[in-house]
């Protein structure tokens, strides 16, 4: 059985461009899973959406089933390789907030580590405010640093059900390369 380890993030923390940067700084070979894109291929495959935005209005029970597929699907990937899942341990919707990592999918991944990227609240707000073509959640500073709040205490609700460790990693404007080097130090630890 590989290892599993589990990157988070909230959208505009840079997650995407440390994640990209550490996996060249890598000395091992980690597969890399979006959890997001398998439960997008599930979705699509059985014609629920057409496009990651529409997850967000897929009825609970279905999108719990989603999950729970697309969870198995990753831990099969990792019976025979390390793997890092990038995923949200938060998701907001119109409905309120659900976990990326809700129990029956953190328990089925075992990771060894969830390592959370984060940014100051203003730093994502600048990033994300005049991003085109992509939707995204955030609609204030306040509110990301409620999303912030809440994405920390659902990443180490799943540390608890687990035994994970927790880290915490900062992505200051300009520090994707720190930042990802930080991120190999833990996956290596």
């Amino acid at each position: 059985m590989g290892e599993v380890n589990i990157v988070t993030g909230l959208s505009g923390v840079g997650k995407g461009t440390v994640l990209e940067e550490a996996m060249l700084l890598a000395d091992k070979d980690y597969e890399l899973i979006n959890y997001g894109d398998r439960m997008l291929e599930i979705a699509k495959e059985r014609e629920l959406v057409e496009s990651r935005d529409e997850m967000k209005k897929i009825g609970t029970e279905t999108y719990r089933e989603i999950q729970k597929e697309a969870a198995e699907s990753i831990f099969e990937d990792a019976e025979e390789k390390d793997v890092i899942v990038d995923t949200h341990a938060a998701i907001y919707t119109p409905h309120g907030y659900i976990p990326g990592l809700p129990k029956w999918s953190i328990e089925k991944l075992e990771p060894s580590k969830i390592i959370m990227i984060d940014a100051d609240s203003e730093a994502i707000w600048n990033r994300v405010k005049d991003d085109e073509g992509r939707s995204r959640e955030h609609e204030s500073i306040e509110h990301i640093t409620e999303y912030r709040r809440i994405a920390r205490e659902m990443a180490a609700s799943g540390c608890v059900l687990t035994g994970a460790y927790l880290k915490v990693l900062e992505n200051a404007d300009g520090q994707a390369e720190k930042a990802a080097e930080e991120l190999v130090k833990t996956l290596r630890a």
